[in-house]
């Protein structure tokens, strides 16, 4: 017998995958016995198998091994049964066919192995795109949140440089505006310039308001409070400034009180005062 012919048949890998028939595997079992290179070629395409399989071994989604068994129930449905729902007759391979033409069911076992295995490796390479999409996701989250906390630092030394270039510039008073309510600390700043009636109010040291309500800015001018406007939330208790939208030429003293959102024509509740 040529055993170079019998190997290069593919019987002996159908024999690996159990794709043969019980009176098939006794007969290759009988030609294994009788030819050790035969033994040996066998555990060399197990190994080879076991290797090329684990090369690729993920852990399989949710339902996948279900699927897979459902899938070869179906094959097994179709190929087990005639039209007729008669049981399939077995078929023996004789010891001396011509080798060099596989048989249909080893084409049929190469044909399920590769489909699975092909399984194996669409999946470990969808996961390592989902992990890779991931953490490009983190990383830009990443970057852009660093960038957000270097332009808000770039802001503060501005606030501050601004800040200190105003309490020494002798055209500009600045007024700090100190709490009203007992028990609660709290204060801003506004620097007014008298000759262009320029004013710029931090609220440095109050607290964020709650919702549906917000600060307001009041100059009391000849005893009576006028409304400058309403303040941004994102400048209570930090040190940003922002320059006010009207002119004030005039004013006796400052306030900043707490209203519903939008504004009020007349204070309600007022925090801080200053005197000019």
């Amino acid at each position: 017998m040529d055993t170079r012919e019998y190997i290069e048949s593919g019987i002996l890998e159908a024999y690996v995958l159990g794709a043969l028939t019980a009176e098939e595997r006794r007969e290759v079992d009988s030609v294994i016995a009788q030819y050790p290179d035969l033994r040996k070629e066998v555990s060399d395409i197990e190994e080879s198998m076991f290797r090329y399989c684990q090369s690729f071994a993920v852990n399989p989604p949710a339902g996948l091994q279900i699927k897979i068994e459902q899938a070869l129930q179906g094959i097994s449905a179709n190929t087990g049964a005639s039209a007729t729902g008669s049981a399939p007759k077995s078929r023996a391979i004789p010891l001396n066919p011509d080798y060099r033409r596989p048989t249909i069911m080893w084409r049929n076992a190469a044909a399920l192995a590769l489909f699975i295995c092909s399984l194996a490796v669409n999946y470990y390479f969808w996961d390592q795109g989902n992990h890779e999409k991931q953490e490009k996701i983190a990383l830009t989250l990443e970057m852009n949140k660093m960038k957000a906390d270097q332009q808000l630092q770039a802001d503060l030394v501005s606030e501050y440089r601004s800040s200190k270039a105003m309490m020494a510039d002798t055209g500009i008073q600045t007024i700090v505006m100190h709490t009203v309510l007992p028990g609660h600390p709290m204060a801003a700043t506004l620097y007014w310039s008298k000759g262009n009636g320029e004013a710029y109010v931090a609220m440095d040291a109050l607290p964020k308001p709650p919702k549906g309500m917000q600060y307001q800015l009041w100059v009391i001018q000849n005893g009576k409070p006028v409304s400058m406007g309403t303040l941004p939330d994102d400048m209570a208790n930090t040190p940003l400034m922002q320059k006010v939208g009207m002119q004030v030429m005039a004013g006796e003293a400052f306030a900043i009180s707490l209203e519903k959102r939008g504004g009020n024509p007349t204070p309600t509740t007022v925090y801080v005062v200053g005197k000019a």
